[in-house]
């Protein structure tokens, strides 16, 4: 019998409740106890329960309604049912309500302990599988395909510092795949079976950022209708992936960085403190140290997560890896018959790439539907516009500030796309976010 196995039991009748906690503490269980379901509501919000035992008639709240509020707080626990005064159609709803299983009253206290252990035994079970699941499908898509110097280095780094509990910083262009090697830096390591959580630091606001990352209260703001737990709790002790790391709010900054330097943190609304242990792990495709000296990031925490960093290379500083790459992204699309002539595969080495893998991978997905055989010619490719695009030429009359060249880059980008921000964005490799506020930084206009 697992000693940490932590249990809940809820039941009106005190003495029999008295009873079950002194025999089930005996045999090395640890118990806690509610005579209501709104007491035992306050304790599933507090502590994790392997199993629940709830009887279906409590004052007020019963236990059904019970059951369903502890799935949505605590989905894994197991829940067994005790009736003495309900119907066979009351269990049978229980246990389409997710209960374990259920006993009618009064029971065999050797009977309760047997299913106890039944419901542990199916707990470690579905863990287990879902653990083999996770390690199988990561088995399947997890892959850093590329065998060129650049990329081999990086990749050594990554394995030589993923067992490290220090923060990483991922730098490097839109599309090089940031997220690949934050991913690597996870299933590499030890804590390969523990949670990897990613969130885009720049995809939504300060306050709906800020309860993503460490939860909510009820009640906290407007819409809080219940508590929710934030993902740095779902990632305890695995990998929390801050991707667009420099688009995040400077208040939201602040918070994370108390976190990193004490693992503790508190709820929006709340005023009880947590602690968690999770592997933080940025990436960023901005210039942080410029970002810094414009104000838009704290240099504290900065270097809090600049302990080591993991730089990676554009395609066009790899360009022995595109055949492997175009390999991979064949057989992935189930098209490992078809292949490139030899002078598309020319036109692709001699391509920028200002999207990176990502651009090759939607490059080749049109060279597939274009294609008329089983060779995917220049044609197919459609890439003699992008090309142009992705390097517009600079002239000047006489030398100006890096400032200048900038505004004229974003001007050049922005016109060539027709003012598609997204696309523009996308040739810049730099976030859409970012890009309004250059643009409204350099009062570009559209003309």
């Amino acid at each position: 019998m697992i000693q940490t196995t932590r249990l809940l039991l809820v039941d009106d009748e005190k003495d029999l409740l008295e009873l079950l906690v002194k025999r089930l503490t005996r045999n090395g269980y640890k118990v806690d106890s509610a005579e209501s379901a709104e007491a035992a509501l306050v304790l599933l919000k507090e502590n994790y329960y392997d199993v629940a035992i709830y009887d279906i008639r409590l004052p007020k709240m019963d236990g059904i309604t019970l059951l369903k509020e502890t799935k949505t707080i605590q989905p894994d626990s197991e829940i067994l049912m005790l009736t003495g005064h309900g119907t066979l159609e009351t269990a049978i709803e229980a246990m389409k309500l997710g209960a374990f299983d259920y006993l009618t009253k009064p029971y065999n206290l050797t009977e309760l302990e047997l299913t106890i252990n039944k419901a542990i035994n199916n707990k470690s079970l579905k863990e287990k599988n879902e653990s083999m699941r996770k390690i199988i499908k990561q088995q399947n898509e997890f892959q850093i395909i590329g065998e060129s110097e650049t990329l081999t280095e990086v990749i050594n780094l990554t394995k030589r510092i993923a067992d490290s509990e220090v923060p990483v910083l991922i730098d490097g262009e839109s599309g090089t795949g940031k997220e690949l090697f934050a991913k690597a830096l996870h299933y590499w390591s030890l804590r390969c079976d523990e949670p990897f959580v990613a969130i885009n630091s720049g995809a939504l606001p300060e306050q709906l950022l800020e309860s993503e990352l460490f939860g909510h209260v009820k009640g906290a703001f407007t819409g809080a209708n219940q508590d929710k737990k934030g993902l740095v709790e779902t990632a305890n002790e695995g990998t929390l992936f801050l991707d667009e790391l420099g688009e995040m709010p400077l208040p939201v900054q602040v918070k994370l960085l108390r976190f990193l330097e004490s693992g503790e943190f508190r709820r929006v609304g709340d005023v009880r403190e947590r602690k968690v242990k999770v592997r933080i792990v940025a990436a960023t495709n901005c210039n942080l140290e410029k970002e810094v000296a414009a104000g838009n990031f704290r240099e504290d925490l900065y270097y809090r997560l600049n302990v080591v960093r993991l730089t990676v290379p554009p395609l066009r500083e790899r360009k022995d890896d595109i055949p492997l790459l175009i390999e991979y992204f064949l057989k992935k699309m189930n098209h490992s018959q078809k292949k490139l002539s030899n002078e598309a595969m020319e036109a692709l080495k001699q391509y920028h790439f200002p999207g990176n893998v990502r651009e090759l991978h939607h490059i080749i997905e049109r060279g597939l539907l274009l294609a008329t055989s089983n060779y995917i010619e220049v044609e197919d490719l459609l890439i003699k516009a992008k090309e142009n695009q992705s390097r517009p030429s600079l002239t000047f009359d006489s030398l100006c500030s890096l400032e200048e060249v900038e505004k004229t880059h974003i001007k050049n980008v922005l016109n060539k796309t027709g003012w598609n921000k997204t696309k523009a964005a996308e040739i810049l490799g730099i976030s859409l976010r970012n890009l309004y506020r250059k643009i409204e930084h350099y009062e570009l206009v559209e003309v």
